[in-house]
C-alpha cells in the first residue's frame, strides 16, 4: 500500500499580519482581548494598537465580531538600496 504525504511549504503555513486600532479610550476591553487572544497570534502591542498572525478568514470574522476595532493588513515596504548604481561602465 502506497500512502501520500502532502507536500506543505512554509508559506502555505505563513499566515498574513493584521493591525487592530482599537476606536475608544484605553486601555483595551478584557472581553475584546480574550477573544483576540483566542482565535490569533499576537506579535505586538501598543497603546491602541495590536500587530496579530492570524488566517484571512479569521481576521475578517474578528472585524464583525468586534465593532469598536479596525482591522487593516498590514502593509511592508522594501527599502530602497542608497548605494550608488553605475549607469554604464567606464571608457577604456
Amino acid at each position: 500500500m502506497q500512502t501520500i504525504r502532502n507536500q506543505i511549504t512554509i508559506k502555505d503555513m505563513a499566515q498574513a499580519r493584521y493591525v487592530l486600532n482599537f476606536k475608544g479610550t484605553p486601555p483595551f476591553p478584557l472581553d475584546d482581548l480574550r477573544l483576540i487572544r483566542d482565535t490569533s497570534q499576537v506579535l505586538d502591542s501598543g497603546r491602541k494598537t495590536l500587530l496579530i498572525e492570524v488566517e484571512e478568514a479569521t481576521a475578517y470574522e474578528l472585524a464583525r465580531k468586534l465593532p469598536d476595532w479596525t482591522v487593516k493588513r498590514e502593509t511592508r515596504y522594501a527599502i530602497p538600496s542608497t548605494r550608488p548604481q553605475v549607469k554604464r561602465p567606464p571608457k577604456r
